[in-house]
């Protein structure tokens, strides 16, 4: 099962900041409520008929969000038969996201715990599910004068911590703070990794760190420091981190990937591939799928197999206005672009079968587990808002 850790994707807000290790024993503070228990009795309903958007997809279930509340940008994530994800209300439809809640919802029945939302001046930024756990991520904009810039509200300067929690308690446990303001593609993204958690954060003198951070086991360790920050991918047990330098005009970047071998509480970096690339990209069974040229040029998805002295095979249409792409199965994809959602097969390379012809109110599709989750949003339509649903569908495929 793939867990991604960064996308790097027009319509999403990465994030981030600088960070040193923090006390994994210290319990957050928080000024709002956690609302779990309150609101135990709110379940999820599946939506028929489906909207137009998703009819090719023929989705094998659906859920539509409450009257007014849409999914965040983030997409949804998955451990077992939890998803997890970004919930915003109606009143904020049009804000940063300060009033976010985290929801998790059990995909059977429906039923959903709600988690408290940040406290005045935090934004949620991201949220990750694994072994019981919930991992959740907060950001703060601060003036500029705080990253040593001029004094604005509009800059990109930002500080960050990330908070752990057990899907049973309301009790959320500091693991990880900024140590200095910095610009919001630093706040880290965790990943599920085989009974812990992983993720980047920035150091001090430009370097960063790679932290893992296991339940009942103390405070995070850092297993690897490095110059700069790169991409954590999970592919069944190997942990990969993949590194970029982009192009003087910025359109692609040359990266370069590393499968991560652990000694005790250290970690070694192997190279094991290299490719030159734009958007996002995804790495399972051994192969990473990437579009090789910058996104508003037009191309196909290219298939790197790791290890191998063959070249890269070129799979599914061309795209133009790509932003990313992740893996259903080992062997079929899913493309998002301009054009919409699109599902490819390395081994019928030159098909493509495209089920959403329009993006617009569709989100960051993600796979788990083969079995594919989309979101579509209807609310980026004026006249649908507070009518129409938002709609998390999903589709399994066994091969």
């Amino acid at each position: 099962m793939l867990r991604r850790s960064r996308l790097v994707v027009p319509l999403l807000c990465a994030a981030a900041l600088l960070v040193s290790g923090c006390d994994g024993n210290s319990a957050a503070v928080e000024r709002s409520s956690d609302s779990t228990t309150a609101l135990s009795s709110l379940r999820l309903k599946p939506v028929s008929p489906v909207p137009n958007v998703l009819a090719d997809l023929a989705p094998d279930g659906t859920f539509g969000m409450p009257r007014g509340w849409n999914i965040g940008g983030t997409g949804v994530v998955r451990s077992g038969k939890e998803l997890a994800f970004l919930a915003i209300p109606p009143s904020e439809q049009d804000s940063d996201g300060q009033a976010s809640q985290t929801w998790v919802v059990d995909s059977g029945t429906g039923k959903v715990r709600r988690y408290q939302q940040p406290p005045s001046g935090w934004a949620a930024a991201t949220v990750t599910l694994g072994s019981g756990w919930l991992l959740r991520v907060q950001s703060r904009q601060l003036d500029g004068t705080a990253c040593g810039e001029a004094k604005s509200e509009v800059s990109d300067c930002y500080s960050w911590r990330l908070y752990g929690q057990p899907l049973t308690s309301r009790k959320p446990v500091l693991l990880a703070q900024s140590a200095h303001a910095g610009s919001q593609s630093l706040v880290p993204h965790p990943l599920a990794d085989n009974g812990s958690f992983v993720w980047e954060q920035a150091l001090t003198a430009g370097r960063t760190g790679v932290f893992r951070w296991t339940p009942g086991k103390g405070k995070a360790v850092r297993l690897l420091t490095r110059n700069s920050l790169g991409q954590l991918d999970v592919d069944g047990t190997t942990l990969y981190l993949t590194e970029g330098k982009a192009s003087q005009d910025g359109g692609t970047s040359t990266r370069t990937t590393y499968r991560l071998r652990f000694r005790q509480q250290s970690a070694v970096a192997d190279k094991v591939a290299a490719f030159t690339g734009s958007g996002g990209f995804a790495i399972r069974g051994g192969h990473i799928a990437y579009y090789p040229r910058a996104g508003d040029r037009n191309a196909r998805i290219k298939v790197l197999t790791i290890g191998a002295r063959t070249a890269p095979i070129e799979v599914g249409k061309t795209l133009n206005g790509f932003y990313t792409v992740d893996w259903i199965t080992k062997d079929r994809l899913v493309t998002w672009s301009i054009s919409g959602y699109a599902l490819n097969d390395v081994r019928r390379p030159t098909k493509a079968t495209v089920f959403a012809a329009d993006a617009v109110g569709l989100g960051v599709p993600r796979g788990y587990d083969n079995t594919l989750y989309v979101v579509y949003d209807p609310y980026q339509f004026a006249q649908s808002r507070g009518t129409k649903p938002t709609v998390l569908a999903w589709r399994h495929s066994s091969s």
